[in-house]
């Protein structure tokens, strides 16, 4: 019998969850019910003031943070709060940075991974409108020439690959300005330039009936950028990017975007200064802590379980083979589910939903090695101490 079968797991072949590797793991959220509702209450609020949300998350490696921003993803999308009239778009981005990366570095990675035939999709989505296209465009882009050239270049095919440099701030001979008729790289007047043109592609979006909000993750990279003058140079234009994009005059183009920290002062000084902060807003800061209480790790467990288990299909199992265990802890014994939250709980850094999620499924693959039908306290003795030792 396979491991699916092995302990009536529905939908799944095992405990593992990966919102990278099964896209409908995002729908998943565990054991944080105070910090669940307090996203969904943020996420509900951030469509009438600012107008879309905006929210810096972090906490310790894997304590589920990835997890947290796949879940708010699969919310906005799925069961959008009823503040938001319109379909909204949101772009993953795994973030990477340098020592020397700067905000050219960031609006590249995030154009990138909004993508060029997203944006020329828009694009010809409002050219066939109805609607005086180049009136249209000079007033999503307010006024700016520059931009409104480079994005009728995107729908024309000679110079379509020009045109989306261009918007990715690439820098581009005299000749190849020439031909999108622009009078120079985007960027070149600072930062404000490229949050200027985001800003403007949120109002594109708007226009075909949809919300842009781009989710960041491993904001952590942010602490590679420094060294020397340059480094500090690089430092600062990355916090004026932010600035700008965190502005209450921006409505249009949302972010949340989490990192790895125990605090927020583990990340570099820029990212948390206090003109970041008050424009965000404290409630749209938020901290994902460990699991620290006994309680909080059979919940998280008992939740994860209660998803996954075929509930009719256990409970035949267990009244027919008399396993002598509750369906609410199946395939653990009481006394082995209890011990595992004991040994999770044992050093709170520990107390993670990264390791807790390791931790069963290394007991259920030792229990379906040894041919046992349950988890019993001698598994859990063997295998906890490896992961929360």
């Amino acid at each position: 019998m396979d491991f699916k079968e092995w302990f009536c797991l529905k939908e799944r072949d095992s405990f593992t969850i990966d919102p990278k590797i099964n896209p409908e793991d995002a729908k998943f959220y565990f054991g944080r019910e105070t910090i669940k509702t307090q996203l969904l209450n943020q996420l509900k609020r951030a469509f009438l003031s600012p107008g879309i949300p905006k929210m810096l998350i972090y906490g310790p490696f894997g304590s589920g943070k990835t997890q947290t921003l796949f879940y708010v993803g699969y919310v906005l999308r799925n069961n959008k709060p009823n503040t938001c009239k319109l379909n909204i778009h949101t772009v993953h981005l795994d973030l990477e940075m340098r020592s020397k990366s700067n905000f050219r570095d960031w609006h590249l990675q995030l154009m990138e991974a909004l993508g060029k035939d997203q944006v020329a999709k828009w694009i010809e989505g409002l050219s066939s409108s109805g609607t005086n296209f180049e009136a249209e465009l000079k007033r999503i882009f307010r006024n700016e020439i520059n931009m409104v050239e480079a994005s009728k270049g995107l729908t024309r095919g000679d110079l379509a690959f020009t045109a989306w440099r261009w918007f990715c701030g690439q820098t581009l001979s005299a000749k190849e300005l020439e031909s999108l008729r622009v009078t120079r790289n985007l960027g070149d007047v600072g930062v404000g330039d490229m949050i200027n043109l985001l800003e403007g592609l949120g109002r594109l979006a708007e226009k075909n009936g949809e919300k842009l909000i781009f989710l960041v993750d491993e904001a952590e990279q942010f602490k590679n950028v420094g060294g020397g003058e340059k480094g500090r140079d690089a430092m600062e234009s990355l916090h004026d990017y932010l600035r700008k994009l965190a502005e209450p005059s921006n409505s249009t183009v949302g972010f949340i975007i989490a990192g790895t920290a125990v605090t927020l002062d583990d990340m570099p000084e820029w990212y948390y200064r206090a003109d970041i902060r008050t424009r965000i807003g404290q409630d749209n800061i938020i901290e994902i802590p460990h699991l620290p209480a006994v309680k909080d790790v059979e919940t998280f467990v008992k939740e994860m379980l209660d998803e996954f288990i075929d509930k009719e299909k256990a409970d035949k199992r267990i009244k027919e083979g008399k396993l002598g265990v509750s369906l609410e802890t199946y395939p653990f014994k009481a006394d082995a589910f209890e011990l595992l939250a004991e040994y999770a709980t044992q050093d709170p850094e520990k107390a993670l939903p990264r390791n807790i999620i390791r931790a069963i499924n290394e007991c259920a693959i030792t229990a379906w090695d040894k041919e046992q039908s349950i988890i019993d306290t001698e598994i859990v003795n063997e295998i906890a101490p490896l992961i929360f030792g």
